[in-house]
């Protein structure tokens, strides 16, 4: 993966490349049809708006559904079916409330624990993933991703819940989203409603977790300072990594992250690569293997 950014991007040049892409693997793997989740968040309207790309290009059918529930936002439900009409061939909105209330139900009578937000979350999208598997699966079709970069080095998705197959946005920080967003908003579907309410909405998990992503990662703060600081940490070599972390995160004077402290104050900075140090086991491959050679876990798959 491309971390740091030298240089403004061509978002022009860089939509081209991932419509290319996905072209080119969906006609060498046989795929029938794309199935999308739409949240009517930023990703998922990008990655929709990309697809319809695609699917024009390929003449192959696109599935948009939309699955939400009680603690969806009213906003967040009307910016997904504006999505799904603009750029889907089929667009499906189900309310998964009651199938939810089942499951948790069935979930509560087994253990004694009590259920969380974040737990009755990855319920949620668990059910998601559920359903749109089985939709690609009976159309010999595919689930389109619609993770960014810093959602990926935040462990901000559920594992076996929000992990597709194909991601559009992947390689791209969660500003760079925004910036692709702006691109095909003026240039590829002019003055779309789905793109403008996309942009301009509230980030949130769906799950009534908090009242926005920012509240979780980085509470009065914007994704151009969590995608700065995030750059800064995950480039740093390993070794350098844990000697911050063996020392309480204190950084030499004069380093970058140092004056990210001083820029957005030390509690936010560390709380930004606490959370990505904590994530790490999502990021890691699954499921997770242990290494019978040298001891330990393993981190990175391969045949050495």
């Amino acid at each position: 993966m491309i971390i740091g950014r030298n240089e403004p991007l061509d978002y022009k040049s860089i939509n081209e490349t991932i419509v290319k892409v996905m072209c080119d693997y969906l006609k060498e793997s046989k795929i029938k049809a794309m199935v999308l989740g739409l949240s009517g968040g930023l990703d998922s309207t990008v990655c929709a708006a990309i697809c319809r790309c695609v699917s024009d290009e390929l003449g192959i059918p696109f599935y948009g559904v939309s699955l939400p529930c009680s603690t969806n936002k009213a906003d967040e439900v009307s910016s997904a079916s504006l999505a799904g009409e603009e750029f889907c061939n089929v667009f499906i909105e189900n309310n998964i409330e009651d199938v939810f209330e089942v499951v948790k139900k069935a979930c509560d009578g087994i253990s004694t624990l009590a259920s969380t937000p974040i737990s009755q979350g990855n319920i949620k999208a668990r059910l998601r993933m559920i359903t749109l598997y089985d939709m690609a699966s009976k159309m010999g079709g595919i689930v389109i991703d619609t993770d960014n970069l810093t959602e990926h080095y935040l462990g901000f998705f559920t594992v076996n819940g929000d992990v597709a197959d194909l991601n559009p946005i992947g390689n791209l920080w969660k500003t760079e989203v925004y910036g692709l967003a702006e691109y095909l908003y003026k240039e590829v579907f002019k003055d779309s409603k789905a793109l403008k309410a996309a942009i301009e909405i509230t980030p949130t998990d769906g799950n009534g977790v908090s009242g926005s992503d920012l509240d979780q990662i980085m509470p009065g703060g914007t994704y151009n300072d969590v995608d700065e600081i995030l750059m800064r940490w995950v480039t740093l070599n390993d070794a350098i990594k844990e000697q911050y972390i063996k020392n309480g995160f204190e950084f030499e004077r004069g380093t970058f992250l140092f004056k990210l402290c001083e820029k957005y104050g030390k509690e936010n900075v560390v709380k930004v690569i606490k959370r990505s140090i904590g994530s790490e086991f999502k990021r890691l491959p699954h499921p997770i293997p242990i290494d019978v050679f040298r001891g330990g876990i393993v981190r990175k798959l391969t045949t050495e």
